[in-house]
Order: structure tokens, then sequence, then C-alpha cells
């Protein structure tokens, strides 16, 4: 076994190395990175964790860094490139203030220090987001309220895909994603809607490769990526059989010993179940096994629509939105009525489409590339995501701070309205960030200036890297934010000179405007704290070449002896 020590310098080479990577792929103007293996396949991707999770990581410290990004982005679905570049930030920080002091950081000292700026992660963040950074948002939508009602969603969503996919690309995939959700919602419940969306996304989407991104549609239905096996036109409503068994099968009760009694006796068995259908009147068969020829002979003769090899959690779906009824002499069957059936044809493939009496739709995804097409999914996927985790801390709220309503009758009108009346939604490109910074340096209550400061001047790496091409320009708006910023704490009456950056999607001031989750932003920087936390609390990395065991075990020499040399596996642990 050995033992490999880690020093702050090991933290800062680590998450440093991971900050490059990301780096050229941060905000509008960013680019794509392009893996390749010895195999010949290449994945071109902008999208944060997935190029993470696609590095082969050797590191334990990396690794552990790479499990804090992942357990972050999905709790919220959002900023996995800002975590690492918000860590980085805060490591390089801490080694620069070596220079200020006597000697060099020591273990304890960095684990007090850690346990500093979590506290200052409970305290201060909570209080100044909940008394500056909210009334500030909340003011601003309400100045802007022209702008902004009624395009809420639409904001979020742009605000969201334009660091992830490119330009030309997201305005596309954002009028696509626009269009689904209200699709599906129908002035239903709105936050009961973003959470069905957010749990069924699998089946809610299908993906089709080689067309342009232009050519993803929302349609009707359930889009099952199987063609029919027997297809007959057919008008609803329509009584649809669900099976999840062959047929064919005669049941486990059954001993036979006779070939030719076997053949008689599950002939006589599948005859009486397909005379069963005809009376029950069904016309249409979802089947997630494979049939025999027979019964699909039987279905063309008796124009009934069949279809095999259907995944069987995507029957299960189609089974729960449609409540189904349970056959009482066959519980692997079950009966749902269909409002109608289709035959249709995405990209010369073949699918069979179910219409259902509830809003059922079906989010159609293209790209020119499997790497493309992948990353059009995260970031979809990715999107509603985050809005649940928006609408989950809008409505946890108490009534008496976002509405009288209750969470069970709001529309989509009064959730969007109400989240950016209550402050939940702040301009994109580095606005949080500067408030946030402003305030743990002048309006602090926490006795621990040193840990504020860090934490203050750690923020400022993200709107500074978004204008890494012009730093000129950042020094200006910064300088004129923060001025502005004081100047309108002193006179709050006075709204219409409340400070406000204007950079906008594509950092420059004619951008489209978009908005981001405030409670997103307080989350990533908890995220981010904790995270420092379990790499500053590290003190010793252990390099066994067994398997770890976590609990007590018992066993003989002999056994030991016998068992295979594994590889290398790390493990870290507290000194």
């Amino acid at each position: 076994m050995q033992e490999e020590c880690v020093s702050l310098q090991v933290c800062v080479s680590v998450v440093g190395a991971l900050e490059c990577v990301v780096r050229r792929c941060l905000g509008p103007d960013g680019g794509s990175v392009l893996f390749t293996r010895d195999t010949g396949e290449t994945l071109i991707t902008r999208h944060g964790q997935r190029l993470l999770s696609a590095l082969h990581l050797q590191h334990p410290m990396a690794r552990m860094v790479l499990d804090c990004v992942c357990a972050h982005a999905k709790a919220t679905g959002d900023g996995t490139k800002s975590f690492i570049f918000l860590l980085a930030a805060v490591l390089r920080g801490i080694q620069d203030s070596h220079m200020h002091r006597k000697g060099s950081w020591s273990v304890p000292g960095l684990r007090n220090l850690a346990n500093r700026l979590m506290a200052v992660s409970r305290k201060e963040l909570e209080d100044i987001t909940t008394h500056k950074i909210t009334p500030y948002a909340s003011l601003y939508c309400s100045l802007h309220s022209y702008k902004l009602e009624g395009n809420v969603l639409d904001l979020l969503i742009g605000g969201y895909i334009s660091g992830r996919v490119g330009i030309g690309q997201a305005d596309v995939l954002k009028q696509v994603l626009c269009e689904f959700y209200h699709k599906v919602s129908k002035d239903q419940n709105a936050a009961e809607t973003i959470s069905f969306i957010h749990s069924n996304f699998s089946f809610l989407h299908t993906t089709v490769t080689g067309l342009p991104i232009g050519c993803s549609e929302v349609i009707e239905g359930l889009v099952v990526t199987r063609d029919w096996s027997v297809w007959t036109e057919l008008e609803g409503p329509i009584k649809a059989l669900i099976l999840y068994e062959s047929f064919g099968a005669v049941g486990e009760n059954i001993f036979v010993c006779i070939q030719r009694d076997y053949v008689l006796c599950t002939e006589s068995i599948m005859k009486q179940k397909l005379a069963s259908l005809l009376d029950l009147q069904v016309h249409v068969i979802l089947s997630s096994v494979k049939q025999p020829e027979s019964v699909l002979q039987w279905a063309r003769l008796n124009r009934i629509s069949l279809l095999e090899c259907v995944d069987l959690p995507q029957l299960e779906f189609l089974s729960n939105i449609s409540t189904a009824e349970t056959l009482p002499h066959a519980a692997l069957q079950q009966l749902v009525m269909l409002k109608y059936c289709r035959r249709m044809q995405l990209s010369g493939h073949r699918y069979a489409c179910l219409g259902m009496f509830s809003h059922m739709h079906t989010l159609v995804l293209c790209a020119p590339a499997p790497g493309l097409l992948d990353q059009t999914v995260c970031v979809s996927q990715g999107v509603f995501a985050m809005l649940q985790h928006l609408s989950e801390s809008f409505c946890q709220k108490p009534a008496n701070t976002r509405s009288d309503q209750s969470q069970n009758v709001l529309s989509s009108q009064d959730l969007w309205g109400g989240i950016m009346h209550a402050g939940g939604v702040i301009p994109v490109g580095g606005t949080f960030e500067f408030l946030l910074h402003h305030y743990l340096l002048n309006e602090r209550k926490s006795c621990d200036p040193e840990s504020c400061r860090l934490l203050a001047e750690a923020l400022l790496c993200l709107p500074r890297t978004l204008y890494a091409h012009n730093h000129r320009r950042f020094l200006n708006i910064q300088i004129r934010f923060l001025n502005d910023l004081k100047r309108w704490d002193k006179t709050k009456e006075q709204e219409s000179e409340m400070p406000e950056l204007k950079f906008g999607f594509g950092l420059s001031e004619s951008s489209a405007l978009g908005l981001e989750s405030v409670s997103g932003k307080k989350q990533l920087v908890v995220s981010v704290l904790q995270c420092l936390h379990r790499l500053l609390c590290v003190g010793a990395i252990l390099h066994t070449r067994s398997l770890l065991r976590t609990g007590l075990q018992t066993y003989d020499e002999e056994d030991e002896e016998e068992k295979p040399e594994r590889s290398d596996f790390t493990q870290s642990t507290d000194a």
C-alpha cells in the first residue's frame, strides 16, 4: 500500500487541469471540444457534464470533484462549467493568500478555513440572497415587466441553452422546447407539468440522426421507435391490448410429456386467447415480446394492428398514463383506450404513433451526427431539470412570500409570473456574481472577513471569463455597475436609477436578454463550497492493489492467496 500526501498545490493543479478543459466552452461565444478514441470514434460537445464525464480521470481528487459536479447537476440541471471555474478560483485565492501570511497553510489551518467557508454559505449567503439579491431581482423584473411578462419561460430556456449549443442552434431548440412544454401543459398545473416532463423525459422524446437540428419538432401522441408488424388503418377511439407474454405460452401448471400433445395444447390455448380478443373488441395489440407467425397471420385476417418488441418500460409508462384495466383472467394483459393509431416516417425509418386522450406529445430531436444529437438530448433534458428545481424552490416558499394561490392551482402564467415578481430569476451574464461580490465585501454580518473576501473575489472569475476577449470592457462594466449599486443602496426609492448589466447572451449591448434561476445560482455556490470542504479535509491518498473493503469481513489466508491481483484502486481518507 502506497500513501500519497495531499497538499493545496495538488488540489489547485487537479482542478486547474479540469478548468483548462472547460475554459473554451464557457458562454455563448464558447467553442466545442473534440474527443477522439483509439477506435476512431469522435465526440464533439460543449455540454459541461457530458464533457467532464468523457474524460478518463485517474487522479482520485479529480474523480471526487467530478462526483460533486454530477451531484450538483443532477439536482439543479445547471452550472457544471461554472462549478469548475468557481472552485478553481477559490483554491487559487487560498493559495495566493500565502503571500500575506507568515507561513504556508497547514493541514489543520486548511480544515479550519474550509469550515469557516461552509459557515459563510450557511449564514451569509442565505441572508444576502434573501434580503439583497432577491429584492433586486424582484424590482428589476417589475421595472422591465413590459419585456418579461408572458415571456419568462422563453428567456429562462434561452439563457440556459445559449452556452450549451451553437448560436445558430439555440434559437431553433428554444422554440421547440417552449412549444413542447406549452402543448403538454395546455393550461394545466404548471408545476405538475414540469415534474411530469422531468421524470418521464426518456419516454417523451425520440431521436433522429442525419437531419439538421432545425428539423426537430413536436408530434402529438406517443412515438414508439418500432414499426408495426401488422398495420391496418383504423379510426378511433380504439381499444388496445398491452401484452407482456407470447400468445403461445402455456403456463407453468401444464406439464406434457409428448411433443404432439404439447403442440396441440399450445395451439388450443392460443386459439382461446385470440378468440377472447374478438369478444373484447380489441383492434390493436402492443406486445413486449415477439409473437408467433400464426398470430401475425391471424391479426392480418381479422384487421388487427400488431406492434411487437416494444420496450417494457415504455409499455408500463403507457399503462400508467392511460389508467389501464387489467384483465381478470390474464395478469399479463391490460386494456387501454387510444385516441388513434398512426404509422409515421422519420428520416427513412418507420415508427408507430399512439394517440392518447391526455395531452400527450413527443419531442422529436434531430441532429446531423450522433455526438451532436447526444448533446442536444442532454441540453433538452437539462432544461427541464433546471425548471423543475426552480419551480420546486418557488412552490416551497411560504404563501405570503409568493402568492395567495396554492400549488395545486398554479397555471403557467401564475407560476412563471409569480417566480418573476418574487425575484426568483435574474439576468444572465454575471448579475448574481456582481451582487453577491458587492454585498459580501460591504454588508456582511459575519466576523470572518477573510472567508467572505476569498469567496467574493472568486465570484468575479465567471463574468471575467465571459469577457476574456475584452478585459477592458469587463473592468468598465464592473466599475460602473458597482458604483451604481452603491448609490442605489443609499437611495432605493429612486427606482429609475437602478443599476443594470446589459451584456445579455452574446456579450454585447444589443444582444437578447436571458434569465437564470436565483435559487440555482445560490445552490451552485453552496455545492462548490461543499466540494471545497471535501478537498481540503483530505489528508492522504492510499493506493491499494485490491478491492476496497468498507466493512468487517472474515476470510482465510488461503482464500486471499488464491485471489487474483487487482488493478490499482485509489482511496481518499482523512488523515
